[in-house]
């Protein structure tokens, strides 16, 4: 019986090696695109997750993130989630939200093929501006989020790849995707901050960094199991700061667990720091190299000193030159702006709710979970700094119009978190005198 994506072929044993046979699966999908709406390939997607094995999606994952977020240089829109709105387009608008929600089959795929342990490469070359010319002079940046991944060609040069695991791949294109310039105009009745995008940030926050409970857990799949955190992988190359960084504190804090199988959360940890890591690094990292270098720590500023005394009078001086003196004309847009708006109210209220320390201190030692030392550090250790510098860069570029009330809302955002708190209820006495609570 024929397959239903087509025939598969088996070669001769006694012939000649087979030439690579086309994806039969992706083929069918892409010949879907043209002739099929966009509620049924939703549809018959979520069927094909469901039915085929890992291997063969694994075929068409790039494919399907590409459609659906477009591609980097902006030529595929795909899906235009920045622009499809509920009051205009109920149907897809409704049909895409459930496709791609926390619990939904795309998520489903990411996790059936994160068990698998896939790699995806994702072009240096489209990263942030600051963090492209540092990965391209062989400087790593601080952020855990590109060690052991960057991939080099054989052939050499500047053509540099990061070797990302699914989620990490979904997520890069995902946050990409806002700040990737299109060819299409936005409509003017469009309310960005209502549009399914903004909703998928706003679920995405909210399942990875709850409030309330624990981390949503992975959809289930085949395996039945827990996905497990990424594992460490070899440097394709050596960089200048590779092996000094701090480790993540939220894998520390796992890898000290007496029993990793007793506090399922700790498991899936990792996918919380990393959607907030690919957050900041995507929306947070458009500034000077200069500013960059000095928000590093002072490890790396020894071993970027030593680089540049080790290239003199060498070619690769004047490429670093280059990088020295590289500024990225980055200017947001008041969609960027908002969305950076949301990920702050989210993390006050993240942080906020953390539950109150115990009065002994060796019993929090023993019970605070991971997901409670990640609401301690979220804002200082990964936000802060680069929010200072995002808001500074606004600051000093946004023009003088209506459209500057976007940012100063974010800036008001940040310095009131006691508005993002934890409602508490009334005191019974009316004439009870109001106060401040000390840790405001």
């Amino acid at each position: 019986m024929t397959p239903p994506f087509g025939p598969y072929r088996s070669a001769d044993p006694g012939g000649p090696p087979p030439f690579p046979q086309p994806n039969y699966l992706l083929v069918s999908l892409k010949a879907d695109c043209l002739n099929k709406p966009f509620v049924q390939r939703c549809h018959d997607l979520a069927t094909v997750i469901e039915e085929f094995p890992a291997k063969e999606l694994h075929g068409i994952f790039s494919w399907l993130v590409e459609s659906i977020f477009g591609s980097l240089d902006g030529i595929i829109l795909g899906w235009n989630l920045r622009f499809l709105q509920g009051r205009t387009n109920p149907t897809e608008y409704n049909v895409a939200l459930d496709f791609l929600d926390p619990g939904g089959p795309m998520m489903k795929l990411v996790y059936k093929l994160q068990a698998e342990e896939y790699r995806y490469d994702f072009p240096v070359s489209y990263l942030p501006g600051p963090v492209k010319a540092s990965i391209q002079e062989r400087i790593l940046p601080e952020c855990s989020l590109y060690h052991n991944k960057v991939q080099f060609p054989p052939s050499g040069g500047l053509n540099l790849n990061l070797a990302l695991n699914p989620f990490e791949y979904y997520m890069f294109y995902f946050a990409i995707s806002l700040i990737t310039p299109r060819s299409t105009a936005t409509p003017y009745h469009v309310s960005m901050s209502n549009s399914a995008y903004f909703v998928l940030v706003d679920r995405y926050l909210k399942a990875l960094l709850p409030t309330e409970g624990s981390v949503l857990p992975p959809p289930s799949s085949d395996r039945g199991g827990a996905v497990a955190s990424p594992a460490s992988r070899s440097p394709a190359m050596t960089f200048t700061s590779y092996g000094m960084h701090p480790a993540s504190l939220l894998k520390r804090h796992v890898s000290h667990q007496t029993s990793v199988n007793a506090d399922p959360a700790s498991q899936e940890i990792w996918r919380s720091e990393t959607l907030l890591q690919v957050f900041v690094e995507m929306w947070l990292h458009h500034y000077s190299l200069d500013m960059y270098q000095k928000m590093q720590s002072p490890h790396i500023k020894l071993e970027v000193l030593h680089y540049r005394l080790s290239s003199h009078h060498s070619p690769a001086q004047r490429g670093y030159q280059t990088l020295h003196t590289y500024q990225e004309s980055f200017k947001p847009t008041e969609e960027h702006v908002l969305a950076v708006r949301l990920l702050v109210k989210h993390l006050h209220a993240f942080s906020n709710s953390l539950k109150p320390e115990p009065i002994s201190p060796s019993t929090h030692s023993h019970t605070a979970s991971p997901l409670e030392e990640f609401k301690r550090i979220v804002i200082p250790r990964f936000v802060q700094q680069k929010l200072y510098i995002f808001l500074q860069h606004c600051f000093g570029h946004w023009p003088l119009d209506a459209s500057f009330r976007a940012v100063l809302e974010m800036w008001l955002s940040y310095l009131q978190p006691w508005r993002y708190a934890p409602e508490k209820p009334l005191p019974s006495v009316d004439n009870q005198p109001r106060s401040v609570p000390e840790k405001w």
